[in-house]
């Protein structure tokens, strides 16, 4: 009883509203960087991936999607994926995985035709997330290669189009052709994707101030 009416208490830094905070920002702090580590944003630019992502016309302007993609992970079929451009390793592109190493594919008429590693046989891949109005069966590229030129993707690569096939620059041209591990940037999470209204709404607010 004298000790604490003389205010002789052992002095607990647990109780100190300053250390409190001072901790709380440092957990943040490290949460921050732990993310900073393993995620990165990506903007959305042109309409390659519409509809299943919204482009902006430059990234200098509002309109595009906000997300984030894991770069600790590899993708698998069907993943949206970030990869580095071959001719300019700085730019990145946004596209969507359709076969891997082993998988043999092809093109006919806008339908995307693949052979899975292993198997005999072609299927037909159905793809919901593609629009007809986006890949119109006329246009020369929708129909590449044909079945008897069919593309082997190598192992450790990725044959990847736009969900926009009538727009879209990806593996079926001989200047991209299939993508290394080494140029994969990271896969675009399901949670941002799930939650690309609210980032894209926080991106845009910060960074165009509209």
């Amino acid at each position: 009883m004298r000790d604490r009416l003389l205010c002789k208490r052992p002095y607990a830094a647990y109780r100190d509203p300053l250390v409190i905070i001072l901790i709380i920002l440092a957990f943040l702090l490290l949460i921050r960087v732990l993310f900073a580590y393993r995620y990165i944003g990506i903007y959305v630019v042109n309409s390659s991936m519409s509809p299943t992502l919204t482009g902006a016309e430059s990234a200098d302007v509002a309109g595009g999607d906000f997300l984030y993609a894991d770069t600790q992970v590899l993708p698998g079929r069907g993943d949206i994926v970030v990869l580095s451009k071959p001719d300019s390793p700085d730019e990145y592109i946004i596209k969507r995985v359709i076969a891997l190493g082993g998988d043999t594919v092809y093109m006919d008429d806008g339908v995307v035709y693949i052979k899975y590693g292993g198997e005999d046989e072609f299927v037909a891949l159905e793809e919901d997330y593609v629009l007809s109005s986006n890949c119109d069966p006329y246009l020369p590229q929708n129909s590449l290669p044909s079945e008897y030129n069919a593309v082997t993707v190598p192992q450790n690569c990725m044959f990847v189009l736009g969900d926009n096939r009538n727009v879209s620059h990806d593996s079926r041209y001989d200047d991209y052709g299939c993508f290394n591990y080494s140029q994969l940037v990271g896969v675009i999470t399901d949670w941002s994707y799930a939650c690309k209204p609210f980032f894209t709404a926080l991106y845009t607010f910060f960074t165009f101030g509209v």
